[in-house]
């Protein structure tokens, strides 16, 4: 308890002097789509990558969470994604979680995910557990989390969600055990029970392409595709820093709805309209209605929704399979599900620009 404390005021603390000089714009009001039907809503972010040494970066993610307190329905949760520090190191967890807590002062359920940067980023010696118990006791202090494990789930307003954590600082391989798969089983068998979507959190993406060895997340991927038969669940991971786009980030190739959620501060030149800090500040607010699940993509740092090239939202919108048959007539007729293929080339990540950011 005097350890949590400890670390809570010192961390506020240091986020309060560092806010010093990092000035910021603060955004307007937003709000779900539909306010009076909306069952629950909760914001994420990725790769928000604080670090010691970049200020400017440390300012591009204050300005975003400004904007995420600023929903009029207000959050029932916050998700970070992992990779939330460069180097895991106890100034940035203090610049990084002094924020949370000041900015999202009034938020009951943030849920941290643990990235490769956050205990290691694949580094020799024995970093490793000393990140990690760090990422734990900052957990514990800000987020009111006791864990001594990096995988853990939640209960809120009824749906589950869950954190997946990856359980060696490998940069390209998923480290699960066969403990946190047992667990996972058992969290989904529980979670069957109930006829409401279940929301998965990892950095790492479901994706064999990206896992070096694939073993762990060949079985990953084939249990929730079995969940995903018969209930819904939805994936959402970083990791790869990849801008948002329709075509790319929402997509189904492995049995159920996966998104890849851009790293959150790409530093650039805000004049450059094209490159990857286009992108930056970009996150994703989850609407769940009864019968189907909106994903948004919004721009924090702006304070706006994200629009593609060709005026379309940059949005998807999921049925649920509760309402995914039309008995008005008598008869049952599957509603198509709205996902989108991978593209079949791959695809290059843009070059980061370089340059002052400006108000």
């Amino acid at each position: 308890m005097i350890k949590s404390f400890a670390i809570r005021v010192s961390s506020i603390v240091v986020a309060l002097v560092m806010m010093l000089a990092s000035s910021f714009i603060p955004t307007k009001n937003y709000d779900v789509r539909d306010p009076e039907d909306c069952l629950l809503n909760f914001s994420i972010l990725s790769d928000s990558h604080i670090e010691t040494t970049d200020l400017q970066r440390y300012r591009m993610f204050n300005r975003c969470l400004t904007d995420v307190a600023k929903n009029s329905s207000g959050n029932d949760a916050v998700i970070f994604l992992g990779d939330n520090t460069m180097n895991g190191q106890v100034l940035e967890n203090m610049m990084f979680h002094g924020s949370a807590r000041l900015f999202l002062k009034d938020q009951k359920h943030i849920l941290p995910v643990v990235g490769n940067h956050d205990i290691g980023n694949g580094g020799d010696g024995g970093d490793h557990q000393k990140l990690q118990q760090r990422w734990y006791d900052f957990t514990k202090a800000f987020f009111g989390k006791d864990l001594d494990r990096p995988y853990y789930s939640e209960v809120i307003d009824g749906y589950t969600f869950i954190v997946l954590g990856m359980e060696e600082q490998l940069v390209y391989e998923m480290m699960m055990s066969e403990a946190q798969f047992a667990w996972l089983e058992g969290v989904l068998a529980e979670a069957a029970k109930s006829d409401k979507p279940v929301f998965v959190f990892s950095h790492y993406p479901a994706d064999e392409a990206i896992d070096e060895s694939g073993e762990e997340t060949t079985r990953l991927i084939d249990l929730l595709a079995q969940f995903n038969k018969e209930h819904d669940l939805f994936y959402f991971c970083g990791h790869t820093h990849m801008p948002m786009y329709l075509f790319w980030s929402f997509h189904d190739d492995e049995g159920f709805p996966e998104i890849y959620l851009p790293r959150l501060t790409e530093v650039g030149n805000e004049d450059d309209k094209t490159g990857a800090y286009s992108h930056s500040g970009t996150g994703a607010e989850v609407e769940v209605y009864e019968d189907h699940v909106l994903v948004r993509s919004r721009d924090f740092y702006r304070g706006e929704w994200r629009i593609e090239d060709d005026g379309r939202a940059c949005e998807m919108d999921y049925t649920l399979k509760t309402a995914k048959a039309d008995v008005d007539d008598g008869t049952v007729t599957p509603i198509p599900f709205p996902f989108l293929p991978l593209p079949t080339d791959p695809i290059e990540p843009p070059v980061p620009v370089t340059g002052p950011i400006t108000d």
